[in-house]
């Protein structure tokens, strides 16, 4: 028997020895040897799978919860916002015809300003008129055309009653613009008269004051 072939003898031998050392039979239950490690008392887990409780809270009954309807929205009345008081004092308020009329008034302005607001309505005139065109789908004929009076005009002027002058002026019509609502503003106290001149013409005349 060779060396060689000795020590192959005996390395076969020892790989016998410990696989029949290590082929151990298995506890009953096919159980690993791991289970050895806890008892059932202080096994991790509850027979369920579930983490065990560890005793230290006590099971109550939960209080009931309150049900409640919600509540819909409440629409509250938004206070009342009293008008702005007028800081002027009205002197004239007053519609009138004016037909070849003047009228004059005299009012002692001793807080200023003096506001005079007119609007007029004057005489309208319809005349009818022979108009051409240049274009195919516009035809030539007679077309009514409505226009203010050449007559209508009206005028407003403050003047001072000392002296007679002009101290604010303004107008419809004449040498006035065809506006119909104008204003006069006089800044300055004094003793003024005031004179409402027109003709064809319907006018409402508010004159308001600082104070009187």
């Amino acid at each position: 028997m060779t060396w060689v072939y000795k020590s192959f003898l005996v390395v076969a031998v020892m790989i016998l020895i410990l696989a029949s050392a290590g082929c151990a039979e298995l506890p009953a239950g096919g159980e690993s040897g791991w289970s050895g490690l806890f008892s059932p008392s202080e096994s991790p887990e509850t027979p369920d799978g579930q983490d065990a409780d560890p005793g230290y809270l006590t099971p109550v009954t939960p209080y009931p919860t309150a049900t409640s309807s919600m509540a819909g929205p409440t629409f509250s009345r938004p206070p009342e916002v009293a008008p702005t008081p007028d800081m002027y004092v009205t002197i004239y308020n007053r519609t009138a015809q004016f037909t070849q009329t003047t009228e004059a008034f005299a009012f002692d302005l001793t807080a200023p300003p003096l506001l005079i607001d007119f609007t007029v309505e004057p005489k309208m005139i319809t005349r009818e008129k022979y108009a051409t065109s240049d274009y195919d789908n516009i035809k030539s004929g007679m077309v009514k055309q409505t226009f203010p009076s050449e007559t209508s005009w009206f005028k407003v002027t403050v003047r001072d009653r000392g002296t007679g002058a002009i101290v604010a002026e303004n107008g419809f019509g004449k040498l006035y613009s065809a506006d119909t609502h104008k204003q006069i503003y006089v800044g300055r106290s004094g003793d003024y008269q005031i004179e409402l001149a027109g003709n064809d013409v319907k006018v409402h005349v508010l004159m308001r004051a600082g104070g009187v």
